[in-house]
């Protein structure tokens, strides 16, 4: 049954799809402190574009309003699923207070729902506090670490067999390297949750390195471990160092972009290489929760490592999404569900969950846990936990031991991460 739009109204605009990124550009750039973008930036994004998908709000011909929608294949716990990745909610400022980007999120969540696409829903945000009230929950944390030169110990990793030396690291410009970063993150996608796949446009996105958007930072370089004698790289490392001086001293930050490794010998010869690159003075990265360099340091409290919301995620149709990955445990639940502003997901979901499949459907039967499409968002990738939520009001156990129960099915280990921003 089609949904109702008239709730996504806003007297006076028209809502459609845009012909291309130029009818976004301006109204984008004035979002995000009125940069113009320079042509090769314009034509990659441009490239990304999905003009029949996204939504912009319309008055006396300008456009006033933006929201950019992508088809991504994300990892989820269990595989992969299609997401729908929302980007550049905008709103100009002559036109705020008027319920556009309401009106953009609902009618675009309600079109997903309509047509049966996507079953979930994700964006990145520079204002958390906005996306809470439209269901997005905080799916994914990054821990930004700084760790100093001094601290360049790190613990030797076990290799089999035991003699094996480390893999040797090489820099090179990324341009001459793209097929093994696309092969080596490729097979990263699948160990974490909240991973994208990456085309050729999106990975020509990622290795981007335009000088007007360097901020002060050298050119990008590229570390390829384990890449001599014609065998294929074990792991890579996308960094650019930025000029820092001490008391005379040269202490450049060595800025990581991205860093996947295939194995823990490969790893842990990007990090030593990075640690002792020829002026640096810290290591600066974004790094998931349980990320691995951690238990490599022999002084983990030198990286200081500060923990941030990443990835919202938030399901579009609760029981296609709830069914659609896997669990870490059996479990027999009813989910009592509120989301205001996607009311087809109100009510009651059982949620049953075996050792290859889940399945999710509507029932009468009395609630197990009571809680908001938020909260489901936030433990959708396995990284937020239930049992925090309940401890900070946000779910309602009615029968016990449900909480317990679904706190372990939702969970997964490793902690999601998602490095590519869209």
């Amino acid at each position: 049954m089609p949904v109702d739009q008239t709730r996504s109204r806003v007297d006076g605009y028209d809502f459609r799809a845009p012909d291309s990124w130029d009818q976004f550009a301006d109204v984008v750039a004035l979002a995000y402190g009125g940069y113009a973008a320079v042509p090769e930036y314009r034509k990659i994004i441009g490239d990304i574009f999905e003009p029949k998908r996204s939504l912009l709000a319309h008055r006396a011909g300008e456009t006033c309003a933006t929201l950019a929608l992508y088809s991504l294949d994300m990892s989820v716990p269990g595989g992969r699923q299609p997401i729908a990745g929302i980007g550049y909610v905008t709103v100009d400022p002559t036109h705020r207070r008027r319920g556009l980007m309401r009106g953009l999120l609902q009618r675009t969540l309600a079109g997903l729902y309509d047509r049966g696409e996507e079953a979930v829903a994700a964006l990145h945000t520079t204002e958390p506090a906005i996306y809470g009230r439209f269901g997005f929950g905080s799916a994914t944390r990054a821990v930004r670490i700084r760790i100093p030169r001094a601290s360049r110990e790190l613990t030797a990793p076990r290799t089999d067999p035991p003699t094996d030396p480390p893999p040797p690291v090489r820099v090179l410009d990324p341009a001459r390297c793209g097929a093994e970063i696309t092969r080596l993150y490729e097979h990263a996608i699948d160990r974490r949750p909240g991973m994208l796949r990456r085309d050729d446009t999106w990975m020509r996105r990622a290795v981007l390195d335009l000088p007007e958007r360097r901020g002060g930072a050298g050119r990008l370089l590229c570390m390829l471990a384990g890449a001599d004698d014609g065998e294929p790289a074990r792991g890579y490392a996308l960094y650019a160092l930025t000029a820092r001086w001490e008391n005379s001293y040269p202490r450049y930050e060595v800025n990581v972009r991205e860093l996947f490794a295939n194995d823990p010998a490969a790893y842990a010869s990007l990090w030593r290489a990075l640690l002792d690159v020829d002026l640096g003075g810290t290591v600066v990265a974004d790094r998931p929760v349980d990320d691995a360099v951690l238990a490599l340091l022999d002084d983990p409290r030198s990286a200081a490592p500060v923990a941030r919301d990443q990835l919202y995620t938030r399901p579009v149709d609760v029981g296609r999404a709830l069914a659609g990955r896997g669990y870490g445990a059996e479990v027999d639940l009813v989910l009592a569900v509120a989301d205001p502003i996607c009311p087809w997901n109100e009510g009651r979901w059982r949620l049953r969950t075996g050792a290859h499949e889940a399945e999710c459907a509507r029932t009468s039967a009395p609630a197990d846990l009571a809680l908001t499409v938020r909260e489901l968002g936030a433990v959708y990738l396995g990284g937020a936990s239930l049992t925090q939520l309940a401890a900070a009001g946000r779910v309602v156990e009615h029968r016990a031991g449900a909480l317990r129960a679904a706190t372990r099915a939702f969970h997964h280990d490793p902690a999601p991460f998602c490095p590519t921003v869209f």
